[in-house]
């Protein structure tokens, strides 16, 4: 074999490479990743940053940002600590939901202006419905969704059509007190993990779940998920039999296997996987998105 019949060889073998790669990934079904976590304040009044070890984490790998609250100690008492939570999350940009918690709402009209975005709102995403609430409405330790709050749950279950799934954020684990499917977790102590103790009454289970379960009835997938946790525990998962999927992550400066979660999109079937992800291993191995 001549040498110009080497180079023909190899062009062909390259080329049938390159034209089985390209099938392979143009086959290959798109999939979005989605993280959220919460809980991320430091016990440090002065230094308001966020743990560090978080801090590493490349967010913009991620096609979406969800933050579940208490970001920093005191996140909105100084401009300048939104403007630093700006530089890492990208706070105005669409595909950054914040469900702001007790630690989060010193000043809510610096938050508004920088999120560009009121305490709570709706917004779609790649075929999913997401309700942001606010639970500190009233008082920080009733968490109360009522007046204009409650008419925007209303609003938006009543119209949701094309959605595959409606995802309600909070701060408080709003709907552990009082369910059914979650006595193990319903603690009565002043800092218990949960926060149970500030969570009253609060049309959860008599106003919300209704709507939600019409949300349901039309084949749309209901997901809870909150981010007051971290103290204790840092991942919380239930399958209630309301066939709500209730979810919660946060963190803990002074706690070694922290977590966040870790969303799947396949935006051909509409499929959303999760499982929760230990952020030294998630470090360790580069970041990698794969599972």
């Amino acid at each position: 074999m001549n040498l110009g019949d080497i180079i023909l060889k190899g062009l062909f073998v390259l080329l049938v490479t390159c034209l089985v790669w390209s099938c392979e990934k143009s086959t290959a079904p798109p999939v979005e990743n989605y993280i959220h976590i919460a809980h991320t304040r430091i016990l440090d009044t002065i230094n308001q940053v966020i743990d560090p070890r978080l801090e590493r984490i490349d967010f913009g790998a991620f096609d979406m940002t969800l933050l579940g609250g208490d970001l920093c100690e005191e996140s909105s008492k100084n401009i300048s600590t939104l403007v630093y939570l700006d530089s890492i999350f990208e706070l105005s940009s669409p595909s950054t939901l914040w469900a702001l918690g007790n630690h989060d709402n010193a000043n809510l009209d610096d938050v508004e202006k920088v999120t560009k975005r009121p305490r709570y709102y709706t917004t779609h995403y790649n075929g999913i419905t997401f309700l942001v609430l606010y639970t500190q409405e009233k008082e920080d330790w009733i968490c109360t969704i009522s007046g204009e709050q409650l008419e925007m749950v209303r609003h938006v279950t009543d119209t949701i059509k094309e959605s595959s799934h409606l995802v309600v954020m909070t701060h408080k684990l709003i709907w552990i007190k009082d369910h059914p499917n979650m006595k193990e977790h319903q603690g009565i102590k002043a800092y218990d993990w949960s926060c149970n103790y500030m969570i009253h009454e609060n049309g959860w289970n008599t106003e919300i779940v209704p709507m939600l379960h019409n949300v349901q009835k039309r084949g749309i997938k209901v997901i809870a998920l909150a981010g007051d946790i971290g103290n204790n525990v840092s991942e919380f998962e239930v399958h209630a039999d309301d066939d709500i999927e209730y979810l919660a992550s946060g963190s803990n400066p002074l706690k070694k296997d922290i977590k966040f979660l870790h969303f799947k999109h396949n935006l051909t079937t509409e499929e959303l996987e999760w499982r929760f992800v230990r952020v030294d291993e998630f470090l360790s191995g580069n970041q990698s998105l794969e599972w």
